[in-house]
Parts: C-alpha cells; structure tokens; sequence
C-alpha cells in the first residue's frame, strides 16, 4: 500500500528491499533486485491510473496482473531469466 507524501523511489526500495529479504538476502544482486522493484512500482502505478479511469477494467485487469504476484513467484521467474 502506497502512504500518503511516499516518492516512488521510496516504494522502489521497500519492494526491491523486499526482493532482496525473500531471496535469501544475496550479496551482489542489488541492481536485479532494484530493477525488478521498480518494474513492479511501474506496472502498480499504471492499475492506478487504469483504476481512477475505468474501476471494474482495472479490478478485472488486475486478476492477472504481475504485481499481484506473491513474491515467492515473481522470484522463481526472475530466476528463470537468468
């Protein structure tokens, strides 16, 4: 959940903080971690967007949404790519 007066660069570090708690806290992978963050922050900020437009588009664009994913999963396929 986005608090009041928080920047994006804000919510990039908790989520690629995040990321980094729930790999095992890996040394070295920092830029992965803050790169995947902040494609999660981008895709959440634009279901905002979506959602102050069309709320029942962006609920039901939301079912499968990325950023809905645990982050057990989005580790797996950040794994996956290499």
């Amino acid at each position: 959940m986005v608090s009041v007066g928080e920047t994006r660069e804000e919510r990039i570090r908790a989520k690629a903080h995040e990321l980094w708690e729930a790999d095992g806290r890996p040394e070295g992978r920092e830029r992965a971690h803050w790169e995947q963050a902040a494609k999660l922050v981008e895709e959440e900020e634009q279901q905002a967007a979506k959602a102050a437009v069309d709320p029942e588009a962006a609920k039901r664009d939301g079912d499968a949404s990325p950023t809905n994913d645990p982050v057990g999963v989005t580790l797996a396929a950040m794994k996956r790519q290499g």
